[in-house]
């Protein structure tokens, strides 16, 4: 079935989002100590605006073309894989980080010196900046370890822990909303963004934040219609178990 009209637009806005922050980090001279800064808005773009974007509008598209990713199980691995990918992608943007300022003499946890450093707006906006990204870093280390847990207990033969972990959608809801904040702060505080492209890509990370996650608790493509639908589906295709009802179940 193809893609509707939201999905397309959400799938569009992220690939937006995400080009233009690497166009724009690129732009940064790639000369002299700490050069190699310019990967880190690149690295985090990648992890935040593209996978892990995409990771949480996994549940959310409501059909994407093929029978394999319309079933729970097939939305869940690419869910999955999509939150691995970014997290491994976010954690490579950290070490770009470190690597910087260890080139060029510059102590973490602090307000660093242009060209390392940005070279606009208040020092207190760059120090939350620096802040922000350390307690989004530890938050996405939970969100992981919580989510493999989770991971586990839905695969696994007992139906009675399903429940087991739920606070995963919840840390994730959080850390999303955190990293969504900060990249917009960096954003407008890297000058090699144009205001044009500063504004289109606030916008497209906006739509990511207001859209990705499912803020008002529902259960999002995993919900019952769609599990009905998805039982319509093992039914016809003679999955059901000795012709007994296809039973979802509460697995998330």
């Amino acid at each position: 079935m193809p893609l509707t009209g939201k999905d397309t637009l959400n799938l569009l806005f992220s690939g937006v989002s995400t080009s233009l922050i690497m166009h724009g980090a690129l732009q940064r001279e790639a000369t002299g100590p700490g050069s190699s800064i310019r990967l880190h808005p690149l690295l985090m773009g990648l992890g935040f605006a593209l996978m892990i974007s995409t990771g949480f509008w996994m549940y959310n598209y409501e059909d994407l073309p093929g029978e394999w990713i319309d079933q729970r199980e097939s939305r869940r691995k690419i869910h999955a894989f999509c939150q691995s990918t970014g997290s491994l992608l976010v954690l490579a943007g950290w070490l770009v980080n470190y690597q910087a300022h260890e080139s060029a003499g510059e102590a973490l946890f602090q307000v660093s010196s242009p060209p390392l450093g940005f070279s606009q707006g208040p020092v207190w906006v760059r120090l939350v900046h620096i802040m922000l990204g350390y307690v989004c870093l530890a938050s996405l280390c939970c969100q992981v370890c919580v989510g493999i847990l989770k991971y586990r207990a839905l695969i696994d033969d007992n139906e009675g822990n399903d429940g087991a972990w739920s606070i995963h959608e919840q840390i994730g809801n959080v850390t999303f909303g955190m990293a969504m904040l900060n990249l917009l702060i960096g954003i407008w505080l890297w000058k090699e963004f144009s205001l044009p492209v500063r504004i289109v890509i606030s916008l497209t990370l906006i739509t990511s934040l207001a859209f990705g996650p499912r803020w008002d608790g529902t259960r999002g493509f995993l919900s019952s219609a769609n599990s009905a639908k998805e039982g319509r589906h093992h039914r016809d295709h003679g999955l059901s178990n000795l012709g007994a009802p296809v039973t979802i179940g509460s697995r998330a």
